[in-house]
């Protein structure tokens, strides 16, 4: 007879490939009190993604169940036709390249909801992984790199966070908010958790249980400025939606809320020339991982900051990778690279700023590249500031090209000064005797032949 699951693991899959069976094993090392359920859903991946899937499906067939969808149908779609599959009392959500570090999470946080009956719906802190599977960071919301929104307020006015991946929620729930999901979102979960905050609390379990992998270049974090813009004015359009989809929500918490982020941002904005100000006051940092990948000020390189630099990184034995601190200040860049001995250009693994057409813009304090290394290896590191003051000045335009032709004002004026340089040692040399005398030979011999 078959065992009903109490937990249903829901897992939605397009071109996982590279993270996948990390992804399963880490379900199928749950260790709880009561049974669960894997549901594994492809969405017409066109790379191994489906093979996996099946190979798995094959291993387990008492505990995976795989669907296969001949065509993409996006992740919104894709969530709310599986989610009625589920036969469990809670869904527990995964992402197709995150993982479960912790065998203990759906366990600890069955618990925990038992425990709060206000609440349908739980989720973990989390470390931040690279696409290659290597440890970045601990605890994203306890170190506050990405902040924790744990209110319909705080969601609504920031674009917040609670890291799907650690969902569990009540099926029913979840069943209920999926019919309120527009399939034309640029973020499902956004969505998702503005329903879920109108119709429950949220148990937070302050425990780091999953690895949230970051993924330059995916749907959150695209690289082309064009798809950006348009994500945010879709994410703009959804807040706005839902300003008058709920109207009782706390407007006066929300105004607070961005009236101090707003503060904040017209602070940074106001400081005059505020990424070429604290050039020759503060330092680059290169931070040497350890053997489990952490970093400590005892294991540092610092050069002095310039407005533009090159400078040799030699790795330690036993570093696999390294943090590069731009300055402390929000600061902006033209170009940042990384090459090794081979001049091949190394891509971040990780950044806490937006990388678009090659511009690298920082307007958090402490800007952070993570890039994987080889131990005993030299590379080297080439960055050039750029100036944005204000970028929505109108004159703002006019001030970067203004700057770039005073640049090229002065090294002009200098290949001016080395040509006078030039031509008066040129003159000196030709009006010397020992330069026309024997010119005077050579034209008296031209002249006899």
């Amino acid at each position: 007879m078959e065992t009903t699951p109490f937990v249903s693991i829901i897992c939605t899959v397009f071109n996982k490939e590279p993270w996948l069976k990390k992804t399963i094993e880490s379900f199928l090392a749950q260790k709880t009190e009561f049974s669960f359920e894997i549901i594994l859903v492809d969405d017409a991946s066109t790379d191994g993604s489906r093979k996996i899937i099946a190979d798995y499906q094959a291993s387990y067939p008492d505990l995976i169940h795989a669907f296969y969808q001949d065509e993409n149908l996006g992740i919104a779609k894709t969530w709310v036709t599986i989610c009625k599959e589920a036969r469990g009392q809670f869904i527990a959500r995964c992402d197709g390249d995150d993982f479960w570090i912790d065998p203990l999470k759906l366990q600890k946080q069955v618990d925990l909801l038992a425990s709060r009956p206000d609440c349908k719906w739980s989720n973990t802190d989390f470390d931040i992984y690279n696409e290659h599977g290597n440890f970045v960071s601990k605890a994203g919301f306890a170190s506050h790199t990405i902040p924790l929104a744990d209110t319909y307020e705080k969601m609504l006015a920031t674009r917040g966070f609670t890291m799907a991946s650690t969902w569990v929620v009540d099926r029913d729930l979840m069943v209920e908010v999926n019919q309120e999901l527009d399939f034309t979102t640029s973020d499902d979960t956004f969505n998702l958790q503005l329903e879920l905050f109108q119709r429950t609390s949220l148990a937070y379990l302050d425990e780091a249980t999953v690895a949230y992998t970051i993924n330059q270049g995916s749907d959150s974090r695209p690289t082309d400025f064009k798809k950006l813009e348009h994500r945010f004015h879709k994410l703009l359009q959804t807040q706005v939606d839902y300003l008058d989809k709920y109207p009782n929500a706390d407007f006066k918490e929300m105004t607070k809320i961005l009236l101090d982020r707003t503060n904040t941002y017209e602070i940074r904005l106001s400081k005059p020339m505020e990424s070429l100000s604290h050039i020759g006051m503060e330092s680059v940092t290169i931070y040497f991982g350890d053997e489990e990948n952490t970093y400590s000020e005892d294991r540092t390189m610092t050069t002095l900051l310039q407005k533009e630099d090159s400078f040799s990184i030699e790795i330690p034995k036993g570093t696999s990778v390294i943090r590069v601190d731009l300055s402390e200040s929000p600061s902006y860049y033209s170009d940042v690279e990384l090459r090794d001995s081979n001049g091949k250009v190394c891509s971040p693994v990780y950044s806490n700023g937006i990388i678009t057409d090659n511009l690298f813009l920082f307007s958090e304090p402490d800007p952070q590249l993570i890039y994987d290394v080889e131990p005993e290896e030299v590379y080297q590191l080439n960055y050039k500031m750029i100036s944005l003051d204000n970028p929505t000045a109108p004159d703002y335009i006019g001030k970067v090209f203004t700057a770039e032709m005073l640049d090229c004002q002065i090294r002009l004026k200098n290949l001016e000064v080395e040509l006078q340089a030039t031509k008066e040692a040129y003159n000196t040399v030709i009006h010397s005797r020992r330069w026309t005398i024997p010119t005077k030979i050579l034209k008296f011999l031209r002249i006899r032949k």
